[in-house]
């Protein structure tokens, strides 16, 4: 099983119910980075899942999402300043 990899999730959402229900989505995949921004660390299936779930909760004429894969690499490189730091998101590991 290939192991998962990291996305970025941000949105602007016009109506604060889809707000709700996109937000509570998208904490169940990751950690809130900033107010309407997620690290997620999910499977290629379950990226593609997500995206279609998002896709059913958002209305395309009102609000904005967007998904942005994040490498190993630009991860290493991720610098934060100020409150809260980096989130403490390890990687993820498998005990069999």
């Amino acid at each position: 099983m290939k192991s998962p990899r990291f996305w970025y999730a941000s949105y602007d959402i016009a109506e604060p119910g889809r707000l709700r229900r996109i937000a509570k989505l998208l904490l169940q995949h990751g950690v809130r980075v900033q107010k309407s921004l997620y690290l997620c660390a999910v499977s290629a299936e379950q990226i593609e899942i997500l995206y279609a779930t998002l896709a059913r909760l958002h209305h395309a004429e009102e609000d904005r999402l967007m998904l942005s894969p994040l490498c190993r690499r630009c991860r290493t490189l991720t610098r934060t300043q100020g409150m809260g730091g980096h989130p403490d998101y390890r990687e993820p590991f498998w005990i069999f």
